[in-house]
């Protein structure tokens, strides 16, 4: 990928890829629902739409508007209710996918008509459970608004949660999308490769944000779900966006990517940098030592068979007490189409294992409580039968890591 700096775009993503994703993803899918006991899923999420149909327009205007939808039966081929104006190149790569024109009912566009509209929505997703034959089956749904819920409440349906059995189907990944995870990775890295050489005092983070998505969107990207950058100041605690402070010489600016790639996939690393030619205080070596220690402790428990609550009991008492007021929530998570199923948690732990296959974006926040500066790492990595594989590549900072 060295050669990558110098382009402006890459190549489309090879169709095949993305048809293997989806017959993966139909797979892991149906035998979910199997084990739920749930006939049939109603997606309305646009990433779970994404994930058992390969098709996605708008994604961030149908998180808030729902104008496609899909219905994944657990024996039997999908259906998709697609955007009426959507244009045809949009289609599935998945060749077995029906396609009929969704019927919105967002008061956006609907008014005092959208009960209407809902009711008709849920008449033909009843007609289509009915010709299948599971109309009195238990049919899972993963989010709807009032009108849409109530809608096919009314219309008879025996209605489930169906985002659980969805998210363990895509915790574990394949080939095909694994392939298109480092894809997405490689976009990353270069954006936070193009901020790390531009970074200088006197550049504001809103610029600096700027800089790391505009690079990243040339190169593909579709949208980042959060602007997590801050400076100086402002990186502890964590979770302050980009603001129009200008950055000084000597200070740490932190962010993290959370950035959607060329096929939808999440690229989710972290780092934090030393704005300027500054000799890092002690402060701040010993924050990026401390950080990387604790990266390199999760990345040794992330061993398939390993069960989530003891890998999070073990973590839990290796972060220095210090750090445990501001410490992030999540030891690490799983990463593909956003931020998914499992979490490695201090407390609270889900049932469940570590499997070959599931790639995790592993956290490292440390900043003591009431002190005005933290530090952020996070890599995405891969869990092998071999070991754990480092799939993110940006540069960590030579004056942080090297003092």
């Amino acid at each position: 990928m060295a050669s990558t700096e110098a382009r402006s775009t890459w190549p489309e993503v090879d169709p095949t890829l993305a048809g293997g994703a989806v017959a993966y993803a139909l797979a892991r899918l149906r035998a979910s629902l199997r084990d739920h006991d749930v006939a049939a899923a109603l997606l309305v999420d646009p990433v779970n739409v994404r994930y058992a149909s390969g098709t996605s327009i708008m994604p961030v205007w149908t998180l808030h508007s729902i104008d496609r939808y899909l219905l994944v039966p657990a024996e039997g081929e999908p259906v998709l209710w697609e955007y009426a104006s959507a244009p045809p190149e949009l289609r599935s790569p998945y060749p077995a996918l029906e396609v009929r024109t969704a019927t919105g009912w967002s008061v956006f566009g609907s008014g005092e008509q959208a009960d209407i509209r809902a009711a008709l929505f849920a008449a033909d997703v009843s007609r289509v459970l009915r010709d299948r034959g599971i109309g009195g089956e238990r049919i899972g749904v993963d989010r709807l608004d009032a009108y849409g819920f109530l809608a096919l409440q009314a219309a008879g349906l025996h209605l489930v949660p169906a985002q659980l059995a969805v998210e363990r189907a895509r915790a574990v990944k394949g080939p095909e999308e694994i392939a298109l995870i480092r894809r997405s990775l490689a976009v990353a890295d270069a954006a936070v490769t193009a901020l790390y050489h531009a970074l200088r005092p006197g550049m504001t983070e809103n610029a600096a944000w700027a800089l790391l998505l505009g690079r990243a969107f040339a190169l593909g990207a579709e949208y980042a779900e959060c602007r997590l950058l801050s400076s100086g100041p402002r990186t502890n605690p964590w979770f302050r966006e980009a603001g129009d402070r200008v950055m000084e010489r000597g200070d740490l600016v932190a962010f993290d990517t959370d950035l959607i790639g060329p096929a939808g996939y999440l690229a989710d690393l972290s780092r934090t940098y030393l704005v300027g030619s500054a000799r890092p205080s002690p402060r701040q070596r010993r924050l990026y030592a401390d950080a990387q220690a604790f990266l390199a402790d999760i990345v040794a428990e992330l061993k398939p068979g390993a069960a989530f609550d003891e890998v999070g009991e073990r973590l839990s008492r290796r972060l220095p007490a210090v750090y445990h007021a501001e410490r992030y929530p999540f030891i690490a998570h799983g990463s593909g189409l956003g931020d998914e199923y499992p979490v490695i948690a201090f407390q609270d732990h889900h049932a469940g294992e570590i499997e070959e296959g599931m790639v995790f974006s592993v956290e490292a926040y440390l900043g003591e409580e009431g002190e005005d500066e933290g530090l952020k790492l996070e890599e995405q990595v891969l869990v092998t039968s071999e070991g754990v594989e480092i799939l993110s590549h940006a540069p960590h900072d030579d004056h942080l890591s090297a003092a």
